[in-house]
């Protein structure tokens, strides 16, 4: 019989942590929902980014998400019960999503069932990668024998310290989507300005904005620059827009040479509010900042 992790790690697509990245790290994947009109795709396993962008491209209507239903936290736990001595499930921000919600009445439902494995559900109050960022840590921290209350005590201290900084191509499916007022998105349109967005304590805001897109990278870069803790990996993350992230991965390494730098996709369920020719960076800062 394999012996038991001390803590077995559940979250969800909404990380966009590559399928293959979670298997190999043990970490248990529940698949979101992406609905174009009639038609559901799981996501990840039924529909890829790529294959999503193109699909988002041709529609005529904006797509909408659905969050994993409470049976599928349920099986995901009882999986997760079997491998680990406790579980640890990391949720997108509670602040944009139901799912946090969901995950903990389906631990506690489970609990009432009879599991006697500890279901813990943590509140990332991030989304995307900067959710992986913290998905990355907790698997650390899991592999050198920290329990799940040590994990989630080092976690709230981490949310502070995720840098997720971004330029949207446009700011219309935020708009349609309820994520900016039509006004904001409008006057952006009009003026040709670059909002340049980061994500914080569990929301989108403005940093400042940009006289067009290339100056907003620039402007993207230099966060990292001024915060970034280089011994760590930094995300480059893209909507359909592979080019403007080697650009930006180029632009951080004439910096930092140093620096270890993934290029990754924007998955579908954070995919419907960007659209297409988002880029932006993800990465640890400094702790003495």
């Amino acid at each position: 019989m394999t012996q038991k992790k001390n803590v077995k790690l559940v979250t969800h697509t909404g990380c966009d942590m590559s399928l293959a990245e979670a298997a190999e790290r043990g970490i248990e994947m529940i698949p979101d929902k992406v609905i174009f009109e009639e038609q559901e795709y799981r996501n990840m396993v039924d529909i890829t980014a790529e294959a999503f962008y193109e699909k988002l491209q041709a529609a005529d209507t904006l797509p909408t998400s659905s969050q994993p239903s409470m049976a599928d936290y349920v099986r995901a736990f009882r999986r997760a019960a079997e491998e680990g001595e406790e579980v640890l499930c990391l949720m997108i921000t509670s602040q944009m999503s139901g799912c946090f919600a969901a995950a903990r009445a389906a631990a506690d439902l489970v609990k009432r069932q009879g599991l006697t494995v500890p279901v813990h559900v943590f509140d990332t109050q991030q989304c995307s990668h900067g959710m992986a960022e913290m998905v990355r840590a907790a698997h650390e921290m899991a592999e050198n024998g920290m329990n799940a209350s040590e994990i989630m005590d080092k976690l709230t201290d981490l949310q502070h310290r995720i840098g997720v900084y971004f330029v949207l191509e446009s700011l219309e499916n935020a708009r349609k989507g309820g994520r900016v007022g039509a006004i904001t998105a409008k006057t952006v349109s009009m003026l040709g300005i670059s909002p340049l967005l980061r994500f914080s304590d569990g929301l989108v805001r403005e940093f400042g904005i940009s006289r067009n897109y290339s100056a907003g990278m620039k402007k993207v870069t230099e966060q990292f620059i001024r915060k970034g803790d280089y011994g760590k990996p930094v995300t480059v993350f893209h909507a359909a827009a592979p080019q403007r992230a080697q650009d930006l991965k180029s632009k951080i390494l004439e910096r930092v040479p140093q620096a270890e730098i993934r290029i990754e996709p924007v998955g579908p369920v954070i995919g419907i509010y960007t659209g297409t020719g988002c880029a932006g960076i993800s990465f640890t800062e400094k702790e003495d900042l």
